[in-house]
């Protein structure tokens, strides 16, 4: 409980998303500097999670992906996931005519190539069709890919080529990974930049174990702050704001490092916060506290170090 009279400053993270490391390559690259959660990305954690692999995964003609891991036994039973619950939430669906993806899967047919899909559609004008992809055979454990064609758009290109990776697929089997393990934690103000050739990625992946793979979450800080002499008005000022937006994320990456400890990283590990440069511009303002918080509902967010429990709910207060 922090006592009047206090001026506080806190951060939070928002507008999280991961992607394994290949996604900054390849197809990906052009696509991914269109997502808004990366282009606006300040904060980035390295993650350490047990690897997802394929033992097989194909599309059948009931126009499901059917797949087993690597991590299951010989006589384990294949999963079994249809192509309209992985379709159903994109923008491009509407809600109005596949209230469900049950109603989306019915109006879907399996096609083996272009030509197959046009004669459908002489039949059925309205269908739509998934045909299987290619191009995977070089991560065949690790991905598989598929055309969704329409009416609007029946031909098969990049447009609507989809590919789905392992650990996509977690989720569906509720084979959840026992760790998400921080091992590293960096800010960047322009994250396309930084990621390109970035030396701790590449240590990460090295140093990675066999069973494990590495994970890149990137997260928006957001601020705000309060202040009250008495405990009883409360005030909210935005002062803060001078600092710059470059100062501020310096602040939260500092908080973050401190608490969780990355075993990469070196700086604002160990010292005290309040005796850092970064945090001596938060003082300059007369700010008493800061807060740093980490907090997410979904479980490819529990978080956890060596130093740290496992948890989705992360946050401390430090008294400048």
């Amino acid at each position: 409980m922090i006592k009047p009279p206090f001026k506080i400053l806190k951060s939070h993270l928002v507008d999280a998303f991961f992607i394994t490391p290949d996604k900054l390559y390849r197809e990906f690259e052009a696509p991914l500097e269109t997502v808004d959660r990366f282009k606006n990305g300040r904060i980035y954690f390295l993650v350490k999670r047990r690897k997802a692999r394929f033992f097989s995964a194909s599309l059948n003609r009931k126009c499901q992906i059917v797949f087993k891991y690597s991590s299951q036994g010989m006589l384990s039973r294949p999963h079994k996931i249809d192509i309209a619950q992985l379709m159903h939430g994109a923008p491009g669906i509407n809600k109005n005519f596949f209230p469900t993806p049950a109603h989306l899967q019915s109006m879907i047919q399996y096609v083996e190539s272009a030509d197959e899909y046009e004669r459908l559609l002489k039949r059925e004008p309205m269908v739509a069709a998934v045909m299987p992809g290619s191009g995977e055979t070089e991560r065949a454990d690790r991905a598989i890919a598929y055309h969704f064609l329409t009416p609007v758009d029946p031909t098969p290109k990049d447009e609507n080529r989809h590919i789905i990776f392992a650990h996509q697929l977690l989720r569906v089997t509720e084979d959840v990974p026992e760790k998400y393990e921080v091992i590293y934690i960096g800010k960047a103000m322009e994250l396309s930049g930084r990621m390109d050739g970035h030396k701790r990625v590449q240590q990460a992946q090295a140093e990675c174990e066999d069973n494990a793979e590495i994970y890149l979450y990137f997260f928006t800080p957001k601020f705000e702050a309060m202040a009250s002499r008495d405990g009883m008005v409360i005030k909210r000022p935005n002062d803060y704001t001078t600092l710059g937006e470059e100062n501020l994320v310096l602040a939260a990456e500092a908080g973050l490092i401190n608490y969780f400890k990355p075993e990469m990283n070196i700086q604002n590990k160990t010292t005290e916060l309040s005796k850092s440069k970064t945090m001596a511009r938060v003082k300059s303002l007369d700010y008493t506290h800061f807060i740093s918080e980490c907090n997410f509902d979904e479980r490819d967010y529990a978080f956890e170090t060596s130093k740290v429990k496992k948890s989705g709910v992360h946050e401390k207060i430090y008294s400048l």
